[in-house]
């Protein structure tokens, strides 16, 4: 491994050992949010959560998520898989056949992937899963570093190793090693995905995936990753566990109409899915949400409301990012039902804690407008995050 690499896991690794003082904030699907210091259970017997003042049993379907410290990307090699999964850290290894690949994540260890569930390994972490395309007719590539750019090379993966990635490029008579600062990404052609799961984790290290069986113990969390490697998750290094099973997020839907302008029209960061304007995790008020959607003002997105669904929440603030600039935005933030303001969230500013726009009536077929306006003064930082926009069920009834 290389000296730049050791030094890069050292800061991330030695990072885990940070007190979570603050404990967990679990946001219930009746629009409730608790902090707990202890969470205990798993998704058949249900989470005890142990709080200052006792400790209350709650059901798996009654988890809408479970917020822990802030996250952040490192700068480490990142890799994308078909389900959607994010894994960081550096090749450690890998199988002769040249099946699998393992990481070391500064979160989870040594991990090993399927090397057909792979989408990208991208050593520059500003990088999105797309942003290296491969050529019409080519199923893989690797983008090597050539002067300011790159050079694609199609050819054929052999194997995955510490020396990195051992290629043959088309028309060479063997493959050869490529070390990570050789290479820009390896790309892969399109894979089906697997089916959906309704638990996500999101380290503090920016990392996601599905989480299958999740159960919580006094070491961390534990479940499956990628349907087979075994993972625990320590306390303090939990950011998010989003819990999807009979709701739908707003994120995981394709807006009816979005409408976005800058101070002056021009449109210069849009809105993106389960991230920040800006490409990084969602973090608001030192916590991370796994769902979401990142955005600047002014942008109107616009959703329909799901089949089966007649709740609607969410909360809103200004994304932690924003307390790096040397200004102090604010935004105005609104929700429209059917064509009405039911909630609105005036002079949202950095470092405050997300507004809570309440528990909202809504029927299959109404629509629902996620607006955010300027406040005072221009536009400039209005990164603002809408935090878990969830679709819900209708809740039980009281007698």
């Amino acid at each position: 491994m290389s000296t730049w690499w050791a030094g890069c896991l050292a800061a991330w690794f030695g990072g885990a050992a940070t007190a979570q003082g603050a404990g967990f904030e679990v946001a219930l699907r009746d629009g409730s949010t608790v902090v707990v210091q202890q969470i205990r259970g798993d998704a058949q017997r249900g989470f005890e959560l142990q709080g200052a003042t006792g400790k209350r049993q709650v059901a798996a379907g009654e988890l809408l998520a479970i917020h822990g410290v802030a996250a952040s990307v490192p700068e480490l090699l990142t890799t994308f898989a078909s389900g959607g999964e994010v894994l960081r850290g550096p090749i450690v290894g890998g199988d002769s056949a040249g099946a699998r690949v393992e990481l070391l994540s500064p979160t989870l260890g040594r991990v090993s992937i399927a090397v057909d569930r792979l989408v990208a390994v991208l050593t520059d972490r500003t990088l999105g899963p797309t942003a290296l395309r491969l050529p019409n007719g080519v199923e893989e590539a690797l983008f090597v570093r050539a002067g300011g750019g790159y050079d694609i090379l199609a050819g054929t993966l052999h194997q995955f190793g510490e020396l990195g990635v051992r290629f043959q490029p088309d028309g060479n008579a063997a493959p050869k090693w490529f070390g990570s600062g050789d290479f820009l990404g390896l790309v892969f052609s399109a894979v089906p995905p697997p089916p959906p799961s309704p638990v996500w984790m999101l380290t503090r290290t920016a990392e996601r995936f599905a989480l299958q069986a999740p159960a919580a113990t006094e070491a961390g969390f534990r479940g499956k990753l990628l349907g087979d490697a075994e993972v625990l998750v320590s306390p303090a290094d939990v950011a998010c566990l989003s819990f999807g099973e009979g709701v739908v997020f707003a994120s995981d839907l394709e807006p009816k109409a979005v409408d976005e302008s800058g101070c002056e029209g021009e449109v210069v960061l849009p809105w993106q899915r389960d991230r920040s304007v800006v490409g990084g995790p969602l973090v608001a008020f030192g916590r991370a949400h796994g769902k979401g959607l990142g955005v600047h003002s002014r942008s109107r997105l616009v959703f329909t409301v799901p089949a089966g669904c007649e709740r609607f929440w969410t909360r809103v603030g200004l994304d932690d990012c924003v307390l790096q600039l040397p200004m102090q935005p604010a935004a105005v933030a609104r929700v429209v039902h059917n064509g009405k303001v039911v909630f609105r969230a005036d002079d949202l500013r950095a470092g405050q804690a997300p507004r809570d726009c309440g528990m909202l009536a809504v029927a299959p077929g109404d629509e629902i407008a996620l607006e955010v306006d300027f406040g005072k003064g221009r536009d400039l930082g209005d990164r603002v995050d809408w935090l878990s926009p969830v679709f819900l069920p209708a809740g039980p009834r009281r007698p």
